[in-house]
């Protein structure tokens, strides 16, 4: 049976988007990511061949970003570099939505963009990045219906670079998003960088973590279930923030 550490790091997509990184560094990285069952390593598309030989003796999948971060690429070079990261490796995709369209309410070219893409990636998983802090209710709403009508698998608040939401506007967000794409499983990015916070977005429907802070997360969990161990009747553990 599964614990409840090993369902928290199922739902952790492990991150390093660094554009001045290293080799060395994301060596680090994928050691780092190596301690713990996380579901997967996000990276840029440069390090997609490195990561699945660094974690080839694991169960973990490769995710890259595609059109990241501005998401104002033209949809044919969208996916040519989403055949070029699957050729590479990659297991799964997590690409921008065009964030010009979304703003100028041009609803339909951003469903064609996402379309182009999964034809082109076939039956791997894409996630598209709507950019919530960027975006009106509306314009949530909008591309959220689009990530589904445009047969994407997965709907992303955010790159993590454009801001942080704040906790009630990162709620309402996910609210607006599973309104208008029922059928799609949701990912929260961009500032979780707690276990209280993870917790409750995964509370609020998500099924997926983008996080360059999961060990900090897997420690404090098990920070708290040490402790339960300990006392037995305390049923949260300490406060960790």
């Amino acid at each position: 049976m599964i614990n409840k550490a090993e369902k928290l790091a199922q739902a952790i997509e492990f991150t390093h988007l660094d554009n001045t990184a290293t080799i060395d560094e994301m060596k680090a990285f994928f050691a780092k990511a190596k301690e713990y069952p996380f579901y997967a390593v996000v990276v840029l598309p440069h390090f997609v061949k490195l990561a699945k030989e660094e974690l080839k003796d694991t169960d973990m999948k490769v995710v890259t970003v595609i059109d990241f971060p501005l998401g104002a690429g033209n949809t044919e070079g969208k996916v040519a570099e989403a055949k070029a990261a699957i050729a590479d490796g990659a297991d799964e995709i997590d690409m921008m939505a065009n964030i010009p369209a979304i703003k100028e309410r041009d609803f339909e070219y951003v469903k064609n963009d996402i379309k182009a893409v999964k034809e082109a990636i076939g039956d791997h998983i894409l996630k598209v990045i709507i950019e919530n802090p960027l975006l009106n209710e509306d314009e949530m709403a909008g591309a959220s219906r689009m990530c589904e009508e445009g047969g994407a698998d997965f709907v992303k608040t955010s790159s993590g670079f454009n801001g942080k939401q704040h906790f009630h506007s990162l709620m309402e967000s996910l609210r607006i998003m599973k309104k208008n794409e029922p059928h799609l499983d949701m990912k929260a990015a961009g500032g979780i960088d707690n276990y209280k916070l993870a917790n409750n977005v995964l509370a609020a429907g998500v099924t997926k973590i983008g996080t360059s802070s999961g060990h900090i997360i897997m420690d404090q969990l098990n920070h708290v279930l040490d402790n339960q161990k300990v006392d037995p009747n305390q049923k949260t553990g300490p406060r960790l923030i």
